[in-house]
Formats: C-alpha cells, structure tokens, sequence
C-alpha cells in the first residue's frame, strides 16, 4: 500500500505545471503577427495650438464736464405782438404810353408884334439844284414835320423864308433853325450851308405857316416861300451815283446815254442828315 502512494505525482505540482503551460500559451499567442495587427492604435491627442498674445490698445476717452442744470422755473411765454398795419399802398400807376415821334413845331410868335421897316435880305436866294452832269435831278425831302426836322437836325441845315421874282428885292428874309423839337427863328443870321429844296404848302402848314408870318413882317414883298437847306453832301454823293453807273465819261456823254436810258438822278434826304442818291 505504501509504495503505491509514492509513485503518483503530487496533485500541487500537476496544477503549477498545468497553471505554468497556459501562461506560456497566453505569451506565444499574444506575440504572433496576425494578432498585433488586428489591434487599432490608440489616436495621439492633437497638440493645442499656440496662441499668440494679441496686442491690447487702450484708448483714453475725456468726459466733458456735465452742465450745470439750471433750475429757473420757466417764464409763461407772451403772444407776440401783431405787426404794424402798413399803410395802403396806392394802385401802381400805369405805364407810360410810348413817346410819340418828336414834332418839330414852330415857336410862337410875340403878341402884335410890331411891323419891321423895309430893309434889303440877308442873303441872296440860292437856285435850286435841278440836275447834275446834264442828268435831271429829283431831290426828295421827307413828308412830316418830325422827319425834316431829324434831317435838318444832323444834318446842320435849317430853313428860310425866300423871294424869288427876279427883281434886285430877291433873296434870303428870313432863317429858321431846329433846337430841340421847336423851330427858332434867328434875325440877322446868314443862312446854313446846304443844297436848298423848296417845301409843299402842305408842309409850310404843317410846320405852323412859316411863310405867313414872315409876310407878315415884311408886307409887300410879294411872293414868298419856304425852302429847306439840305446836307451839304448832296453834289458829291450825286456825281458819284452818276459815275458807278456810267463810268468816268464826259458830261455830254453821260447826259446822252441818261436821256437814251430814260434815267432821270433821284436823291433821298434820310432823317439820319444823309443823303442817298440812286
């Protein structure tokens, strides 16, 4: 019976060698390649970024002293006052009416004035231009009072009173310039340079019957009229008419071929003081 019991092994020894051979198991299968790499890698943590510092700017603001409150109790307000009435305004007055054209008219003459002695003109009568070269002559004065008198104006002529009969009485009685709108007339003055026209009865009416009162100045004298002196630039600006027309010929030559033509010279006295010829 004894020696049976010692040849089975020891039942501590049989679990260590048993407890021993798993372990080496364990470690042989936990080596093996296959088994490493079925094993996912545990992710590292990211590294926190580095933040720089950030520059702080400090910014100084000045606070304006308060105002002190003012604790005056408000006044009630009063109504204004109204406005002064202005006084009514009179209606405007209308507009002038347009100037009409200066009238030459002439001055009166004194009341009973005294008959004056018979005595020689003052200047001899001056025949009236009729033609010029051998080319009859057409001298056209304007027709109304205020006209003339622009003419006469800047011009420098003027107007007389003259008898004309072919008696040693004949000559200038009296001479009449234009001041103004009015007609004055001048004793003892010699008449104004120009070429003379004598004037319609119409216009010796028109004018204030310059004819009348000189007869009677100077009664028995006979007949009488009036005669307007024109721009003394009337011969040259009819000879030059004349020369644009026919050329530089001579005065027979010019008067033939006028006549041929039926030309007769016309020239206009314009309330500028020229003279226009055609």
């Amino acid at each position: 019976m004894r020696s049976q019991r010692l040849a089975e092994p020891p039942r501590l020894v049989r679990s260590v060698a048993i407890l021993a051979a798993g372990l080496c198991a364990l470690a042989l299968l936990a080596g093996l390649p296959w088994l490493s790499r079925a094993r996912l890698p545990e992710p590292r943590p990211a590294p926190k970024p580095v933040q720089q510092e950030k520059e702080r700017r400090i910014r100084v603001v000045r606070i304006s002293k308060p105002q002190p409150v003012r604790t005056e109790t408000p006044q009630p307000k009063t109504a204004p006052a109204p406005p002064p009435k202005e006084p009514p305004r009179a209606a405007p007055r209308p507009p002038p009416a347009p100037r009409p054209p200066e009238q030459m008219q002439a001055a009166a003459p004194p009341r009973d004035p005294p008959p004056r002695p018979a005595q020689h003109p003052i200047a001899p009568a001056a025949p009236e231009l009729t033609a010029v070269k051998g080319v009859p002559l057409h001298i056209l004065v304007p027709e109304t009072p205020a006209l003339l008198a622009s003419h006469l104006r800047n011009s420098g002529g003027c107007l007389v009173v003259s008898r004309l009969s072919g008696d040693d009485d004949d000559g200038v009685l009296s001479v009449f310039t234009v001041q103004g709108s009015s007609l004055v007339e001048v004793h003892g003055q010699q008449p104004c340079a120009g070429v003379p026209r004598r004037l319609s009865d119409t216009l010796n009416a028109a004018l204030g019957d310059l004819v009348g009162r000189v007869r009677s100045q100077f009664p028995g004298r006979g007949n009488l009229f009036l005669q307007a002196y024109l721009s003394p630039t009337l011969p040259d600006r009819a000879q030059s008419t004349l020369a644009a027309r026919f050329g530089p010929i001579a005065q027979e030559e010019m008067a033939r071929k006028a006549a041929q033509a039926g030309y007769e010279l016309k020239c206009y006295a314009e309330p500028t003081g020229v003279i226009r010829c055609e």
